[in-house]
């Protein structure tokens, strides 16, 4: 057992790692480059040597289709990355970041084993949950639990702060996705009331939007497609995200690349002034798109920006000068300027593990469900079983009959809805595939009997929003448990050293 509780902040941009120490210290572990964050970047040297963060970030310029970046984004999805002829999945890709991690704790505590509570987004759906545990498992961590995004930022706030009966929204704009939380404080106990937000909305859009830009302008005047090469086109890249944190605090910046590409007739360079005008221009759809889902939550749940006491701006993207002045301007002088944004998640995931150890017992949180849950009915409509915004650990169990009598053998089709994004409401899978995460189908089998055929399904939640569903033969009183795990092919990628 490890000396110290761990938090771990897998971040699509870059990941953390801090320790619970003596007296209530919280000691954020530096990378080897001496910053107290780890870029979420993995460059593969070879097949069976990879380096992350700054040294693979240095790289991804230069050999882009051997370095990967914003794995965090397609945790849980189907979405293979093929590198010096071997297939890897993220969850693979992001085992070999969580080794880093923990070769990092290692060399800092001497410790061999390491218990953590890792962050995952409010929003992210169970498939996304269960690849990032099965990914810092198989990478040797022993997670004691998943713990949401926002949630942690607000323990840690409430910690350091020990805030009574404050009404707060946690406002986490990270590097790939968008958590909104509205959380109850108290003293001694936190409650998130309700969540919404998008997997689809992160810093990373911010780069992409204003490097398409910056393409189109060169297009204009070169007439040469710099997306075609992708050297090129990363660094349009890199000198928007660069961009966009110089214009957290500058007017302007100017963006500058040297022999950008070679022509015919000779080298050209790529030079542009930005603003933070034309960068607001520019990203005002993702600004939208993040206007929406909060005025959404706070509608749904009949709340007025006035009523919020505290308005905790969370992730790294926070800072982006047009995202923080949307959120100035809706929620006004709430919003809190005394926390790191960068490092409350991991802070709080630190904390946590500490109250999960019974160093801060006296403290205890509810957390709550991002999503609705159910079945597909026979009718190819949603039918829900559990529902968003629901306080877990919790179970919920509804009885079913089948269509017809003759009918022995059942398919429990698992589905979540609203995916990618809070705003995607829909009760048809059918008609609107993309708003469900199908989880899981089971075949079923229930006894041939004279009665009417009945079947129970429970939807059980952990207190890492861990699902399990149980159906039950009512009339026989047989089970079929169903645990929703995923596993990691560790045996892929156990001879690869990691850097």
């Amino acid at each position: 057992m490890s000396r110290y509780p761990v938090g771990i902040d897998f971040g699509t941009t870059n990941s953390m790692i801090a320790i619970f120490k003596e007296k209530g210290v919280i000691e954020v572990i530096s990378s080897d480059s001496g910053k107290r964050f780890l870029p979420s970047v993995i460059y593969f040297k070879n097949s069976k040597e990879a380096v992350t963060g700054d040294n693979a970030r240095s790289m991804q310029m230069l050999e882009s289709e051997n370095t990967i970046s914003n794995v965090k984004r397609y945790m849980g999805s189907d979405k293979k990355f093929s590198i010096y002829g071997q297939e890897y999945t993220s969850a693979e890709l992001a085992t070999l970041f969580f080794k880093k991690l923990k070769g990092l704790h290692k060399d800092y505590t001497g410790d061999e084993t390491a218990e953590a509570v890792i962050t995952v987004p409010a929003y992210f759906d169970h498939l996304q949950r269960e690849a990032v545990r099965a990914s810092a498992q198989a990478a040797g961590f022993e997670v004691s639990a998943l713990l949401n995004e926002p949630t942690a930022a607000a323990i840690y706030y409430n910690n350091i702060g020990k805030k009574e009966n404050e009404l707060c929204l946690v406002f986490d704009l990270g590097g790939g996705t968008l958590d909104i939380s509205l959380i109850e404080l108290n003293k001694d106990c936190l409650k998130v009331i309700a969540t919404g937000g998008s997997t689809r909305i992160g810093g990373v859009d911010f780069d992409v939007a204003v490097a398409d830009y910056l393409n189109d302008e060169f297009r204009k005047l070169h007439g040469i497609d710099l997306k075609t090469d992708p050297i090129a086109y990363q660094q349009l890249l890199f000198q928007a995200e660069k961009a966009k944190m110089e214009l957290s605090s500058l007017n302007e910046t100017n963006l500058v690349i040297p022999y950008i590409t070679i022509t015919p007739k000779g080298p050209l360079h790529f030079k542009m002034e930005l603003n933070k005008q034309l960068f607001g221009k520019i990203t005002e759809p993702i600004i939208q798109g993040i206007r929406e889902i909060t005025e959404e939550l706070l509608r749904e749940n009949n709340i007025k920006p006035e009523d919020i006491s505290r308005v905790l701006p969370v992730g790294g993207a926070s800072r982006i000068c047009n995202v923080r002045a949307f959120v100035e301007s809706l929620f006004g002088s709430s919003v809190s300027k005394d926390l790191n944004p960068e490092e409350a998640v991991v802070c709080g995931a630190a904390t946590n593990a500490a109250m999960r150890k019974g160093l801060l017992g006296d403290r205890t949180f509810f957390d709550v469900t991002s999503h609705n849950m159910g079945l597909e009915d026979d009718n190819g409509m949603f039918e829900i079983i559990m529902r968003k915004n629901e306080p877990y650990p919790v179970s919920f169990t509804q009885r079913f009959t089948t269509a017809s009598e003759d009918i022995n053998d059942i398919t429990v089709h698992v589905l979540q809805d609203t995916a990618n994004s809070s705003l995607n409401v829909s009760d048809s899978p059918e008609n609107d595939p993309e708003f469900f995460v199908s989880l899981a189908k089971f075949n079923f089998s229930v006894e041939n009997v004279t009665e009417e055929k009945l079947i129970d399904i429970c939807f059980d939640i952990d207190d890492s929003g861990i699902v399990t569903v149980i159906a039950k033969d009512v009339n026989s009183g047989r089970e079929a448990d169903f645990t929703l795990k995923a596993t990691v092919d560790s045996d892929k990628i156990a001879d690869i050293k990691i850097y």
